[in-house]
């Protein structure tokens, strides 16, 4: 049986040292993070509370039919079914009910390519980006097969509760996948289609105009636009095909990607823009750069998830690049890989850095933005809402080599759920017939990291269309932050309404000795105070000197436990306590 134990990993960097190192390390080599965080606030009003989350369903609904194909298998086994199977010839056979059965379930298969055990067709560049229309910020999201547009406000971090636009696709089209480019083209990523529309700003309002429909009979991947020609898409498939898509001629050409794969099944892959002549295919197992004009690889990496750990599930689930630099971030199961992709092929493939960034679940979706002076971050996440950890390091890392001033453990900020811990410690958000825990636990499907002036704020966008907001500060600043995230859920959750069910009784408790004991709570007693408790464990001056007397303890010691008052009282706590020793030839032998 396999247990996951990942997320228990030692949390420290390790980094490629050259082959003559010798062991040693600059002081303050191992540099703290200089922030802390608030916890997460909701910045959304609640909508979508009749439906449930559309990621994880997708997962019940194979996880059901692969349960039930194991007890039909087990039905047919442990009834010895096989030895009742008879052929008369090429046409006629006679078999059990029960092959009939499991023949018709084999072909139910709700999907034949997915059975693993995260939603790899959310995974990318998720569904929330923030983008700039005429100096003004709005937040780009899809919710189900509904693509939003609102207005954000930079400075106070809140949404406007109205969207600005708003396009649908199909009604049994979810959207797993949003991008925008810097000409305003918006990407939208489904199971077996593709939408490429045009943000319109008119006088009066802004709507997304339809440009284009790709469709394919394979599941899509990933999309993404080039950093470097803004008219190129890239479109990959389950099969390791890239459809390289020329947005002003609308044509596209397919290119087979190299890969080394025994089947297709949960093979998620994506390319993504290197610079103004390669792209980067980025597959579990492997890293392949090709050139744009021939789509020939020039560099190519594989099992690079064993660089550092031999094992089978150290997959590559998410990867981003630098632009303007040659420098991936590429994260697996267990860690999160800054690698140079300058290397050449016949190099074996050696990250610059590496951390164990601690999540439970395999990382999807990856941000970054500028910190302090001369340093990036990176925030790294999963579609499980507590699994977020960010990430401090030098810019230009591989140009440096070995000569990185130092490195920083992730940090791992607070979740939602430890706002809700701390609301209901003050006795908030306590609703029984409409609870809150489920809806907070919402698979996360989008993920930024925005810089504001000293502090930084991480958004996560859950697909129900719920965006917290987490924002961390300079220590230094600790003093002068409030923060008011419980008061802030009590509110949010209050809107929360779900369908009243009555409540019977079904058994009944006779506590009557119990409630004998209980005391009453005095209405002046304040809940959450920290109150100090009496040490009971001190020992009592008098059970000393009884010892003494009983001669148990040597006599010298007693000097310790007399208090003069002319002398100050040592501390219990003071490492200055003197035990003062007697002669050799007044102890007992």
């Amino acid at each position: 049986q396999h247990y996951n134990f990942h997320f228990v990993l030692t949390g420290h960097p390790v980094y490629g040292f050259t082959d003559d190192w010798e062991g040693g390390l600059n002081s303050g080599y191992f540099e703290p993070f200089p922030y802390k965080s608030m916890m997460p606030k909701m910045i959304t009003s609640l909508s979508n509370m009749n439906k449930s989350d559309p990621l994880t369903d997708y997962m019940k609904v194979k996880n059901d039919w692969i349960c039930d194909c194991k007890n039909l298998r087990q039905i047919i086994v442990s009834n010895s079914m096989l030895d009742k199977f008879e052929s008369f010839n090429e046409d006629v056979v006679r078999c059990p009910k029960q092959f009939i059965d499991i023949a018709a379930h084999l072909e139910s298969d709700p999907d034949p390519y997915f059975d693993d055990s995260y939603n790899w067709y959310y995974a990318g560049n998720g569904n929330m980006q923030l983008i700039c229309i005429n100096w003004i910020h709005y937040i780009l999201r899809s919710v189900f097969n509904k693509l939003y547009l609102l207005f954000f406000n930079k400075e106070e971090f809140s949404l406007h509760p109205e969207h600005v636009a708003i396009f649908n696709c199909d009604e049994d089209e979810n959207i797993f996948e949003t991008i925008c480019s810097s000409h305003n083209i918006v990407a939208l990523r489904t199971k077996k289609k593709v939408y490429i529309l045009k943000i319109v700003p008119l006088k009066d309002e802004i709507v997304f105009e339809k440009i284009k429909a790709v469709e394919s009979e394979l599941p899509f991947t990933s999309i993404s636009f080039d950093n470097h020609h803004k008219n190129m898409l890239y479109i990959t498939t389950l099969d390791n095909k890239v459809t390289i898509v020329n947005l002003d001629r609308l044509t596209g050409r397919t290119v087979k990607l190299k890969s080394k794969i025994d089947t297709i099944i949960n093979n998620w892959n994506m390319v993504i823009s290197s610079d103004r002549l390669t792209y980067t295919h980025v597959s579990k197992n492997s890293i392949n750069v090709y050139d744009k004009r021939t789509n020939h690889v020039g560099l190519s990496w594989n099992g690079v998830r064993d660089t550092t750990d031999h094992l089978n599930c150290n997959d590559i689930t998410v990867a981003k690049q630098c632009q303007g630099s040659m420098s991936l971030y590429y994260g697996t199961d267990h860690h999160l890989f800054l690698m140079d992709l300058r290397h050449e092929h016949k190099v074996t493939p050696k990250p610059v850095m590496r951390w164990t960034h601690g999540m439970q679940c395999m990382p999807t979706y990856i941000s970054m933005c500028n910190f302090e002076f001369n340093k990036e971050i990176i925030c790294l996440s999963s579609q499980w809402c507590e699994d977020v950890c960010v990430v401090p390091t030098y810019i230009n890392s591989v140009m440096k080599g070995p000569e990185i001033p130092g490195v920083t453990t992730p940090y791992r900020p607070p979740s939602i759920l430890n706002t809700l811990n701390e609301a209901r410690e003050k006795l908030l958000c306590f609703d029984l017939y409409s609870p809150v825990d489920d809806r907070l636990t919402t698979s996360i499907t989008g993920q930024i990291i925005i810089e504001h002036g000293e502090n930084y704020a991480i958004l996560m966008h859950n697909s129900l269309g719920d965006i917290s907001c987490t924002m961390m500060y300079p220590e230094h600043m600790e003093l002068f932050v409030e923060d008011d995230s419980f008061q802030n859920l009590h509110e949010w959750s209050k809107s929360f309404q779900l369908e009243k069910r009555e409540l019977e009784i079904s058994s009944l408790k006779d506590i009557s000795n119990v409630w004998k004991n209980l005391k009453r709570v005095p209405d002046s007693y304040k809940f959450g105070e920290i109150r100090k408790i009496k040490d009971k464990s001190k020992i009592e001056e008098k059970e000393i000197f009884y010892t003494f007397e009983k001669e148990e303890l040597d006599s010298g010691l007693l000097d310790v436990w007399i208090q003069n008052n002319n002398e100050t009282t040592v501390k219990d706590s003071s490492l200055a306590i003197h035990l003062h020793y007697s002669d050799d030839s007044n102890m007992s032998e």
